[in-house]
């Protein structure tokens, strides 16, 4: 039983078992441009082919063209495959982050595998539940597998789809390591929340005597510099997975500090001698003990930097390749309003929010009138694009979404989040509906549909925790529990 089973998106599985990798070489066609972790000579046994907009795509301080010029968000698939070089057939194709990127139309109909690699679930979650009708199979970390395998992916398999750059993260002779423990990346605390309480606990070192410096917004060659800085280098996963500081640190140099209760780790590094493992209990002396014995802090360092040449794109490449050749079970069969809906729900946080997300949710509505999921994924897709000219719009859609199903929750949430704080004559009267919604719902297909506020803020990331945790646990009250929390919140959700 999938977590949506009982709704309106409910799965039908189809019999026929998806297809398997089976050639060599194998030609990838891709979204991301992959050389930008590695040269494509090193890819042995990989004919790989990129697509994307006309612009080169930013990386890390280089920019990186792709090989077929293609607008994902709005051309289908049969454009794609008419603009590839002569002979060349692809085997796979490969779409990195689709909570990032936007996806074509049209995958249903693709003439090889479709493999999507999600990574940042924990943020954007709501937006990529219905991507079940992209892909043949999902690729995700281990504590995402049971996840995504509830919210009918059948063909949901484990992959560490990290790694480092070389022109980037490598060592440096010429740089000294003038610190003790050096950490640099994401700070903001509404998305890191963990690791934002453990810098307090990484910046105190420094009463035990250690050279600690903490650092955010630093990219490319300037990052890797930064942490040929460090004789070690501080990690804290989010979803408890080998991400990729774990093989950015060992690359640079530095002997990776890395929480114990990761669920990855040991796969890929031998604790102790590749790296350094601490708990809750002994941050403190497991990292002043490294940092005070440098020769075993260098040895450490030196085997963690061997062992992750081993997991160089091209690598990780052939290894995603291996665990392809085993086929699984087919993707469910989707209607075309479901898979409107998902490609479009999901461009929501992309760039291709705005108009082509409204023209993808406009068809999905089209084709389902009677379901409320597109009108309420529209609404916000008009609400992105402008509040201005398309609020009053939005406001009706969510109106008539609503009314569709007195069970359906997103609908009216947004509707009383839009409307809070103001002087319309029904504000009150929304929010104790909704209210009365999350106090009796049929099952978790009443709460499928993204909910205000956009981007990431706190209350954007309480949700997807505790979308993750409803739906892991069979439990509707728990993503409800945060939601009346927010309904019941002072200022506005959704300013």
């Amino acid at each position: 039983m999938t977590a949506w089973e009982s709704g309106p998106g409910a799965v039908r599985p189809r019999p026929a078992p998806a297809r398997a990798i089976e050639h060599h070489p194998v030609r990838i066609l891709c979204n991301l441009p992959l050389e930008c972790f590695d040269d494509r000579s090193s890819f042995d046994g990989i004919e790989l082919l990129t697509f994307g907009p006309g612009a080169p795509r930013w990386i890390d301080g280089s920019w990186y063209p792709f090989d077929v010029v293609f607008d994902p968000s709005t051309e289908g698939l049969g454009t794609l495959l008419s603009r590839l070089p002569p002979g060349f057939a692809p085997d796979l194709l490969l779409f990195y982050w689709p909570d990032q990127e936007p996806l074509p139309a049209d995958l249903e109909a693709a003439p090889c595998p479709v493999v999507g690699v999600l990574s940042d679930y924990n943020l954007s979650l709501p937006y990529v539940t219905g991507l079940w009708t992209c892909f043949d199979t999902l690729l995700v970390d281990r504590a995402g597998v049971d996840l995504f395998r509830r919210l009918s992916f059948h063909d949901t398999r484990y992959f560490c789809q990290f790694t480092f750059k070389r022109g980037s993260h490598r060592v440096f002779p010429e740089v000294e390591r003038d610190l003790d423990l050096a950490f640099a990346g994401n700070l903001n605390p509404a998305v890191q929340r963990e690791r934002s309480a453990w810098l307090p606990r990484l910046l105190d070192l420094q009463r035990h005597g250690l050279r600690v410096e903490v650092r955010n917004q630093v990219f490319g060659a300037d990052y890797g510099r930064f942490l040929n800085r460090a004789r070690i280098g501080f990690n804290r996963s989010i979803r408890g997975e080998m991400n990729l500081r774990a093989f950015e640190v060992p690359a640079c140099g530095a002997a990776l500090l890395m929480e114990a209760s990761n669920l990855e780790v040991r796969e890929f590094l031998v604790p102790g001698e590749e790296v350094v493992l601490y708990g809750d209990d002994d941050f403190e002396d497991v990292a002043c003990a490294l940092a005070a014995d440098r020769a075993r802090c260098a040895e450490i360092a030196a085997a963690g930097h061997a062992r992750v040449q081993e997991y160089r794109m091209g690598r990780r490449l052939a290894a995603l390749v291996e665990l392809l050749k085993r086929s699984g079970p087919a993707r469910a069969v989707a209607t075309p309003a479901e898979r409107a809906l998902g490609r479009g729900t999901a461009m929501l946080p992309t760039w291709g929010c705005g108009e082509p997300a409204v023209r993808v949710l406009t068809e999905a509505w089209r084709l389902a009138p009677d379901d409320p999921r597109p009108a309420n994924a529209l609404a916000l897709a008009l609400l992105q694009q402008d509040v201005a000219e398309h609020g009053e719009r939005a406001v009706r859609l969510l109106q008539r979404a609503a009314a569709l199903d007195s069970s359906y929750v997103p609908a009216a949430f947004n509707l009383a989040s839009l409307l809070r704080g103001g002087d319309h004559p029904r504000a009150a009267w929304i929010a104790d509906e909704t209210r009365r919604r999350l106090d009796n719902l049929p099952g978790m297909h009443a709460l499928d549909g993204p909910m205000l506020p956009f981007g990431f803020p706190a209350a954007a990331v309480d949700q997807a925790a505790a979308l993750a945790g409803a739906v892991r646990e069979s439990r509707t009250e728990v993503l409800a529990a945060v939601l009346r929390e927010q309904l019941d919140a002072a200022e506005p959700v959704a300013r």
